[in-house]
């Protein structure tokens, strides 16, 4: 039974993004290990996309950066007739290399100056890889990995992301949550560990606002499975979503959504038209002044968007 091994140094919404191409690898590989962050390891076994998972953090590990792996590391290693790198380092290439020469390097993101999806990039190069074939088709998102009693009423908001240059303004959010509730639904906001400053502005003027405050993936992946759509902006929670096969809405503003678009059965990324500018978040350290690729997303806009993908 072949056996592959993928190693990836990203957050949730890079490895994430990776979920789609590792079920169509599991075609040709029943048996997929994952060497990644501990918690992204074990989300990606309760989902079934992978088979086994192995902690990035763990010391021996580190191995992997020296001339010479820990003999653990290389009788690993060798169990694998595969083993994909996502990574820029051709060092570690060639570490990998001196146990088993079967490796795939790929970096985890397309070059900047590419509008290429990274859905797309991921799978050009394991057909370069000689992984996949040319003539196989792309990749159907098209499960709904949510709980068989999901609440289609309940909606969850999520203000957050990986970075505040990133975020939609949060009074933008509660205005969605309003319109939202005059059309009969529940509206529940989510924010992680680094967003829970957020909870006395959401509360301030609405003590009775549902707001959950998440303190790990698995918390996340229970709630996130019991809804009936979920609007936030571009981030790794927005990839989770969309991949559950939650009806999503992704705000974009300096990131670009040709790159970054969340992948599902039903997802959309909202941006303003006839910008001025071009996507700056990965070029650029700040946004401009005004950031009109964020103030001019009008929370009427992002409700029409989310009504299209919910049908």
């Amino acid at each position: 039974m072949a056996k592959l091994l993928i190693f990836h140094q990203g957050a949730l919404g890079d490895f994430a993004a990776v979920f789609p191409a590792i079920l169509r690898l599991r075609e040709n590989f029943p048996q997929i290990a994952v060497l990644c962050q501990s918690s992204l390891g074990k989300l990606a076994c309760s989902l079934n996309v992978a088979t086994q998972c192995f902690p990035s953090e763990s010391a021996i590990f580190a191995s992997l950066y020296s001339d010479r792996p820990d003999i653990r590391v290389q009788h690993l290693l060798r169990a694998y007739d595969e083993i994909i790198l996502f990574s820029y380092s051709e060092s570690l290439k060639r570490t990998v290399s001196q146990v088993n020469k079967n490796v795939c390097l790929i970096f985890p993101r397309p070059d900047v100056s590419q509008q290429i999806h990274i859905t797309a990039h991921i799978f050009s190069n394991l057909i370069r890889c000689g992984l996949l074939k040319a003539d196989e088709p792309a990749p159907a998102s098209d499960r709904d990995r949510r709980d068989k009693n999901f609440d289609s009423k309940k909606i969850w908001l999520h203000p957050g992301s990986g970075s505040k240059r990133k975020n939609w303004d949060i009074s933008n959010f509660k205005r969605v949550g309003e319109i939202l509730a005059s059309n009969r639904k529940r509206i529940e906001f989510i924010l992680g560990p680094a967003e829970y400053f957020m909870t006395d502005m959401l509360k301030k003027d609405d003590p009775d606002r549902i707001v959950h405050r998440i303190s790990d993936l698995p918390e996340l992946l229970s709630l996130l499975r019991t809804a009936g759509g979920f609007i936030g902006n571009d981030s790794g929670v927005s990839h989770l979503a969309a991949f559950l096969g939650l009806p999503t809405v992704a705000v974009f503003g300096p990131s670009d959504p040709q790159r970054w678009k969340p992948s599902g059965r039903s997802a959309a990324a909202v941006r303003p038209d006839n910008l001025d500018c071009r996507p700056c978040f990965e070029t650029n350290s700040e946004n401009c002044d005004n950031a009109e690729c964020l103030n001019r997303i009008m929370p009427e806009n992002v409700v029409r968007a989310f009504y299209r993908v919910l049908k």
